[in-house]
């Protein structure tokens, strides 16, 4: 059973590193020239674009999730 302060911390740790993957990840595809990283999704960029946010949310969330068992 997780407490609410540790729903909450894991929720905005998602929330900052999703918003955080997705901009590094937009930055790289700036620097060598890509607009998407494919054109499946007409408008809303490519379909590996929807999993930008991943990029650094899913380690953060794992991390947070086995330091949280461990206690």
């Amino acid at each position: 059973q997780w407490a609410v302060w540790q729903v909450l911390l894991g929720a905005g740790l998602i929330v900052v590193f999703s918003q955080l993957g997705d901009l590094v990840a937009s930055s790289l595809k700036r620097e060598v020239g890509i607009k998407d990283f494919g054109s499946s999704l007409p408008g809303m960029g490519g379909f590996l674009d929807r999993y930008d946010g991943l990029l650094f949310s899913v380690p953060v969330f794992y991390v947070f999730v086995r330091s949280m068992a461990v206690g």
